[in-house]
């Protein structure tokens, strides 16, 4: 093991799979690295170190040194926070940030020019007379000389102050220049679209043109060249980049899953947090360490353990970052919670968290704040107020990543998790593991010692490792390495320096090519932790020119784009890349310290402005505004500052007329629900490439939008009320990417603009809607470029066979999701008995239709053809003899209810998905059985739904599916029984079987030892039910209801020893007893079983005793018993539980015994629905039954929550949120009564008081006999100690006190608490100035 090589190792001894060490000395075990040994020798006991007592004195004082060095370097890494990007860039010695942006700006925009010039010469529509031809010679002659010199120039640049300050003007020179010719281009393309649609009357008029503007720039870039004749610059020609694909091979780059070193920290979190023996609402611990040092991945580790999924109901992520927002902090797990809330649906706190109240209701979870920077103790009080209203159970956790010791102490209730540095052989681990996931590179012994020592210098720092391995994964030679390992950097970082900015800004000087530079740097437009998805961010940077492609390449800008995200995941610079289903890169985020590096980088163009406002941005040629209210940002821009912006991406910042001022804009991302239109003066913004619009309520595009000749791409997200686009879309001829996501959702309702076909450029259109009257299918003939997704509706009108075909979907081979639509989406007027106003052709349109063998996902909707057509049975290409369609993973069939056959699948070797869903008539099982004899899929297949559909079995050869893990039938109303699903099933983990009326047996499940899931549900005539359950040792969930059963018996019943859940009942009405579970042994093995719902039928006058054996039960829930009046007195004995729901049990009337549920210590929640006799005998201080539950803390009943009267009393008072650790309340003359927790309604109703900000007010409202009860609650644990009598949990109630001075006091109380305090208190006038309202 390579941490052994530290010569303390001596001293200790391996335990555990080296997890743990064993002091040679004492004998004691611990855990940790060569760090932890010396500090447990050197005699140190703190963060879970005991000191060693037998220690021999000269390794002690040996030890001690070497720990007094590491305390401190520790104490100048561990307890500072994390710096922003201007103070840690602060620490570079080599190049100042401008100087430094020049250098990756000029070489692109410097190409850019002479590439625009050139085509302005040879375009045939320019009208000027021949000196204009000779002005752009002039101009590329200038071009050119500052291209030859360029390079050196950029090199001299952080040595040579002239050289420096020369770039910069050349800059400003070169932008203005761009800026010009991007005007004449634009005015071709106006053109090009005037002689298109004939309209050559109307004569160019160039107004956006003129030709003194070429001319002043030809002179301002003679004074460029003139200027740089004194300084001996080296005229040199760069050599074209190569491409290099990393398409192949990208999933070797993506290394998120594979943490190094941090074994002991997983295990010994996860072990905090799954103990049984925390009593406290909210616990909260904290993770610190630098910047870099893996605090998230960590975070992620354990989020993401086995145990962590089972152990708590609810799991939670929010990053926080340096805006601690406590409505944003909510709304981000409100989001995380339910992903189909939209963000702008809930913006009120109130609704918010009466949101969240509802998902998090009695459930236990784990939250993960990310990057906590926030000092503010009021903040965070806040906060912890709003979770404790929103779920106050016990068992709740909160982790916390932060890299300042000074969070931690403000709101760590647990000892701090610090985080420490890995070992040498770990970052080389971690080196490698990026270096030489090229296989292009051999480990040879020379690159693993250069290696070596590379890891060295990242000084233990994971993110410092993991970044330079990427970076040497692209360098072959073992010159490059060299040149890594003997840079100065390393000279100028001191032995004590723990900051990896240095590092980071090595890795990214060495990226190769200056357009990916500039790139990565554009990234610092994005807030942190921005999801980036890949095609948005290609086209931002398309729009700014960065993807133009080198000299004599043919590389398309997408695809250059494209290359440049993988190559900056695969060097770390990306990380937490998200996939789609077909294994496509959909998004990547940014390390924190590394969109600070961005920033630094682009800090004298690029801005962020997130509720700050600024006075003057017109050095600023990237805008990020983000406010939280819709309002107009008062931005102060000069002219000049106009002309600079070249993008501008705002979130509820209105900037309504005045986005027409900014002439250069070519990137416009606006994101604000009270924009309902968009001004037609937009028409002015020749320049822009991107426009992205989300979260408006536009209802249409001005027409003017398509004078817009340069736009590439039109993404239009959540502006659901927008149902149509521009009638001249057409005239966009440079259009690349059309993106608006809920045309999807409005299916035929959308109409298409005409000639869709002159778009030739187009990459991404998801959606085309065939019109009858005109917008035909053969337009998708003409866009050869189209890749990605298409849905293409109303095929009832395509006229035949070979319509379809003109829409060439066969040759487009970047087309890898196809949908097929006939007709709306619940149907055609030929269903219902309609005159039918279509062609009635489908299986000649689907014919011609034929896709291209890439495809990797084909639906098929409202299909109405009897069979499908030949290209879906044949199984070879007769051109090449492979399988046409050997990368189809995924098959839906939808709604094809007049089909007599599903088409062979057999020569499908990729295929995972197949869904069957509404084939309604009655249909020949060729589809199973063709699955019987398919070699391909039996061995990926993995997911099968069959659901509505008339078949009467399921075929045999389904147990040959080996891999198939998901298997769910549906309303298949003919069905009669299911095979044995065999041996072969190895990997099945769920089987569902719903509403199949004339199912009247099932198979065995013996043979399923993978099986996690079983559900059978609403079958009435599956009289018996008798499975084998000896093998199924994994199911964690079994769920029978609602069947007509009459004989149940679960053979191996008692083997369950996972089980988690269970749902039974709902059986055949004439039964008068529940069918016997198993054995009376269950009760030794079914202490995994959590949660139990019974569902009775009238007859039933009491619920099954197997139940009473249950003793880790958690959650009972009780459904139908009719017939039952009373609940057993062994429900006492369930000591677990936590949850009794009892609903729809019309005649049921008593509770078990005051004694027995007096034994129900753990229960919280009780909720009674539609039981109308015994709600009448639980009411509220009255009902025969209210003693036995007054004390239970959350009583619901009908929905109504519950107070006992002394709650009611305090719940009208004031609240005080102190987060404290000892303190002392006033003497006061007082009647004590002692109270039970504190209710939900009770949360509620202080939620509408006031808070009080600190408990000196608190005193002298006592003093001034202002107060008239004080309620005192421990919310995370703690003991009251009045007379010396403890309590543990709950509280104290003081009311009717006269709160004189403390002469006459005839009580002192005293009041102390371990974690935190909360105290209602009623007021006979105001206690507060600047009363703040509060959850």
């Amino acid at each position: 093991m390579g941490r052994e090589r530290d010569p303390f190792w001596a001293h200790a001894e391996k335990v555990d799979g080296c997890l743990k060490f064993k002091c040679i000395y004492c004998k004691r075990d611990f855990a940790g690295g060569a760090s932890r040994i010396k500090a447990h020798l050197a005699g140190v006991s703190r963060h879970d170190i005991v000191a060693c007592n037998a220690v021999p004195l000269d390794v002690q004082n040996q030890a001690r040194a070497t720990q007094k060095k590491r305390e401190a370097q520790a104490t100048q890494g561990t307890n500072k926070k994390l710096k922003s990007a201007s103070t840690s860039a602060s620490k570079l010695k080599t190049k100042g940030k401008e100087e430094y942006m020049a250098e990756i700006v000029l070489n692109d925009v410097v190409d850019r020019l002479i590439a625009n010039a050139f085509s302005l010469h040879a375009s045939e529509y320019i009208g000027f007379e021949s000196s204009f031809k000779v002005e752009l010679e002039n101009l590329l002659e200038k071009l050119f000389k500052i291209k030859f010199l360029l390079d050196d120039a950029q090199k001299r640049q952080s040595s040579d102050k002239s050289v420096r300050n020369w770039l910069m003007d050349l800059r400003d020179v070169a932008y203005d220049a761009d800026n010009v010719l991007d005007e004449f281009s634009y005015e071709i393309f106006r053109k090009k679209v005037q002689i298109q649609n004939q309209r050559m009357d109307q004569v160019c008029s160039f107004s956006f043109c003129n030709l003194d503007k070429v001319k002043t720039i030809k002179l301002s870039l003679d004074k460029i060249v003139n200027d740089v004749v004194g300084f001996g610059l080296r005229m040199k020609l760069v050599n074209s980049v190569n491409k290099i694909s990393l398409e192949k091979n990208i999933d070797s780059f993506l290394k998120d899953s594979e943490i190094v070193g941090r074994e002991f920290d997983v295990i010994k979190i996860v072990k905090l947090l799954i103990s049984s023996s925390n009593e406290h609402f909210i616990s909260v611990l904290p993770i610190v360490g630098m910047a870099g040092l893996g605090k998230t991945a960590l975070a992620k580790l354990v989020y993401n353990h086995e145990l962590i999924k089972k152990h708590f109901e609810i799991l939670v992520w929010v990053y926080v970052g340096k805006n601690f927002s406590v409505k944003g902090i909510l709304k981000e797990i409100l989001k995380s919670l339910d992903k189909d809330l939209s963000g702008s649906k809930y913006d009120e706190i109130d609704e918010i968290i009466n949101k969240c109240k509802e998902k998090l209701w009695a459930k236990k979870y784990l939250l993960i704040l990310d990057d906590v920077q926030n000092e503010d103790r009021e903040k965070w009080g806040i906060l912890m107020s709003h979770l404790l209203w929103i779920n106050s159970n016990i068992g709740n956790y909160i982790i916390v990543t932060t890299g300042s010791d000074n969070v931690a102490k403000l709101i760590g209730t647990l000892p701090t998790h610090y985080l420490e540095k890995l070992s040498k052989d770990d970052c080389w681990s971690i080196f490698k593991g990026g270096a030489f996931a090229n296989e292009g590179i051999s480990l040879t012994l020379d690159l693993e010692a250069i290696g070596r020592e590379i890891a060295k210098r990242c000084r233990g720092v994971p993110l410092a490792a993991t970044v330079l391995g990427g970076t040497m994964c692209f360098k072959c030679d073992e010159s490059e390495w060299l040149s890594i390992q003997n840079n100065k950097i390393w000279d100028l970082l001191a032995d004590d320096d723990n900051d990896i900015f240095s590092i980071l800004k090595l890795s990214f000087d060495h990226l190769f090519t200056p357009g990916l530079k500039k790139c990565f740097a554009y990234c610092a437009i994005f807030p942190e932790d921005y999801d980036m998805k890949k095609d948005e961010l290609i086209q931002h940077w398309m729009a700014e020119g960065y993807l133009q492609p080198y000299d004599g390449s043919c590389m398309l800008m997408e695809d250059i784009g494209s290359m440049y995200y993988n190559i900056l995941l695969a060097n770390s610079f990306f990380q937490d890349a998200r996939k789609d289903a077909y294994g496509n890169i959909m998004s990547c985020k940014m390390h924190d310290i590394l969109h600070d590096l961005a920033q630094s980088i682009s800090k004298s163009e690029t801005l962020i402005l997130d509720g700050d406002l600024m006075d003057n941005v017109n050095h600023v040629r990237r805008l990020f505004v983000r406010f939280d209210d819709q309002t107009t940002p008062k931005i102060s821009f000069t002219e000049d500052g106009f002309t600079k912006l070249c993008t501008l991406v705002s979130e509820n910042a209105g900037f309504g007329n005045m986005l027409s001022n900014f002439k250069c804009l070519r990137v416009l991302k606006l994101s604000d629900v009270s924009i309902s239109e968009l001004p037609d003066s937009i028409e002015q913004l020749i320049h822009l490439r991107l426009l992205h619009i989300s979260h408006a309520k536009i209802m249409e595009l001005p027409k003017s939008i398509t004078k817009l000749y340069n736009l590439q791409t039109l993404r239009i997200e959540d502006c659901c009320k927008l149902t149509k686009l521009p009638e001249d879309l057409s005239d966009l001829i440079n259009l690349r990417h059309i993106y608006i996501d809920h045309f999807k959702r409005l299916g035929y309702k959308i109409k298409m603009p005409e000639n869709m076909g002159r778009l030739s450029c187009l990459h991404t259109l998801p959606f085309f809607f065939v019109d009858r009257d005109g917008h035909q299918i053969k337009e998708l003939g003409h866009l050869k470029n189209l890749r990605g997704e298409l849905d293409i509706y109303n095929l009832e009108y395509v006229r035949g066979k070979e319509e379809a075909r003109s829409a060439n979907l066969a040759k487009n081979a970047k087309i890898f999701k196809l949908e097929f639509h006939w007709g709306a989406r619940f149907g055609r007027a030929r269903d219902f008995g309609s005159a039918r106003d279509d062609y009635d052709n489908d299986e000649e349109v689907l014919e011609g239709l034929k896709p291209h063998r890439n495809l990797k996902s084909l639906t098929i909707k409202f299909f109405k053809g009897e069979k499908f057509p030949s290209w879906t049975l044949t199984s070879l290409d007769a051109g090449v003899g492979l399988s046409i369609y050997n990368n189809l993973i995924e098959i839906s069939l939808k709604w094809c209810n007049s089909c007599e056959e599903v088409p062979t699948l057999g020569h499908l070797p990729c295929l995972r998905v197949l869904q069957i869903e509404g084939m309604n008539n009655e249909l020949v099982v060729q589809n199973c059985r063709d699955l019987r004899s398919l070699p391909g899929v039996l061995s990926l297949l993995q997911h099968l739904e069959i659901k509505w559909c008339g078949i009467k079995e399921l075929p045999s050869g389904l147990q040959s599916c080996r891999s198939l893990q998901y298997l769910e039938i549906d309303n298949c109303f003919n069905l009669r029984s299911i095979p044995n699903l065999g041996e072969e099933l190895h990997s099945l983990i769920q089987l569902r079987i719903w509403k199949c009326p004339n199912l009247i047996s099932i198979p065995n499940l013996q043979e399923l030892p993978s099986l996690r899931q079983l559900e059978i549900w609403e079958c009435p005539n599956l009289t018996v039910f008798v499975v084998d359950l000896r093998a199924s040792h994994s199911l964690t969930g079994l769920k029978i209801l609602r069947c007509g059963i009459v004989q149940l018996y679960l053979d191996g019943f008692d083997c369950l020893t996972q089980l988690k859940s269970l749902e039974i009942g709902g059986f055949c009405d004439e039964l008068n007893t529940f069918p016997s579970l198993a054995s009376t042994s269950i009760q030794y093995l079914l202490i995994s079983l959590k949660k139990v719902e019974l569902y009775g039928w009238p007859k039933l006058n009491h619920l099954p005793d197997e139940i009473q054996h249950f003793t880790g039960l958690k959650y009972l829930e009780i459904y139908e018993f009719d017939g039952m009046e009373a609940l057993s007195d062994w429900l006492g004995n369930l000591s677990s539980l936590q949850k009794l729901y009892l609903v729809d049990c019309k005649n049921l009337m008593y509770l078990p015994t005051e004694q027995a549920m007096g034994r129900l210590t753990k229960l919280e929640t009780l909720e009674i629905i539609n039981c109308p006799k015994l709600e009448e005998r639980c009411a509220e201080c009255s009902g025969a039954e209210w003693s036995k539950i007054a004390r239970i803390p959350n009583i619901i009943i009908m929905g109504n929550i519950l107070n006992t009267e002394a709650h009611k009393k305090i719940a009208s008072g004031k609240l005080t949120n102190l987060m404290t650790t000892d303190f002392e309340v006033p003497q006061v003359a007082t009647r004590l009564q002692r109270f039970q927790r504190l209710t939900q309604e009770v949360g509620r109703n202080f939620a509408s008081g006031k808070i009080i900000k600190s408990m000196t007010t608190v005193a002298k409202a006592l003093q001034a006999n202002a107060i008239e009860t004080i309620c005192l609650l421990f919310t995370t644990g703690g003991t009251i100690d009045y007379n010396c009598k403890p309590m543990n949990r709950g509280g104290m109630y003081i009311e009717g006190a006269t709160f004189k001075d403390k002469e006459e006091a005839g009580v002192g109380l005293k009041v102390r608490v371990a974690q935190g305090l909360l105290i209602a208190v009623t007021s006979k006038k105001s206690l507060c100035t600047n009363p703040t309202k509060s959850r």
